[in-house]
């Protein structure tokens, strides 16, 4: 599975599938990204909305909240990451337990239930960044070098006097690849973010 940043809520009014108006401010999300424990109830990717969360096509790792907006970084299985870079499957919508509800293992908050990928079906929440998962840019950084860890192996590209460390390479990377999906996060965050990703 390749772990993936992505937008999945946002503050706002919305009037949910049940009909009920419900406002969410930013208070509300960082609760919501607090709460959210993957080892206590896991929340799975999804195509639609099922109400038993299967058939699971990945899994959401750790909630973030930036400007305003709710971010799930997730393990994506290669069968959902086909269908999103295709645009079959382009836009996110995210179902909720809520707080006080039964099987919500944090009283007191929203608790994520499955990110539900949808086909033709119209997202309730307007206005929200669509995955694209894109594959990643093999470009070189320079900037920032202080934010990642001091290598333990590097390559030496020949005749020309450089070095590169595949594992800093594949961090920038991912790094780099969440600041394209969530740009309100500073370098040292995304590689923050990416250094835990590259750890599970």
């Amino acid at each position: 599975m390749t772990p993936k940043l992505f937008q999945i809520f946002r503050t706002g009014t919305f009037t949910a599938m049940n009909g009920k108006q419900m406002t969410f401010s930013e208070g509300d999300l960082q609760k919501m990204a607090a709460a959210f424990d993957p080892q206590r109830r896991p929340a799975p990717l999804v195509l639609g909305h099922p109400q038993d969360d299967q058939p699971e096509m990945g899994q959401a790792q750790k909630l973030l909240v930036k400007d305003g907006k709710l971010y799930a970084l997730a393990l994506v299985g290669a069968a959902l990451e086909a269908l999103v870079k295709a645009q079959r499957y382009a836009k996110v919508s995210a179902s909720f337990l809520e707080p006080f509800s039964a099987n919500n293992p944090t009283p007191g908050a929203y608790y994520l239930k499955h990110v539900g990928f949808l086909g033709a079906m119209v997202p309730a929440i307007k206005g929200m960044e669509n995955p694209s998962f894109a594959a990643r840019d093999d470009g070189v950084c320079f900037g920032e070098p202080e934010a990642i860890a001091t290598p333990k192996a590097s390559l030496v590209f020949s005749g020309l006097g450089l070095t590169c460390d595949p594992e800093r390479l594949a961090l920038h990377r991912l790094a780099t690849e969440y600041r394209e999906a969530c740009p309100a996060l500073s370098y040292t965050e995304a590689v923050t973010l990416a250094n835990g990703v590259l750890t599970f």
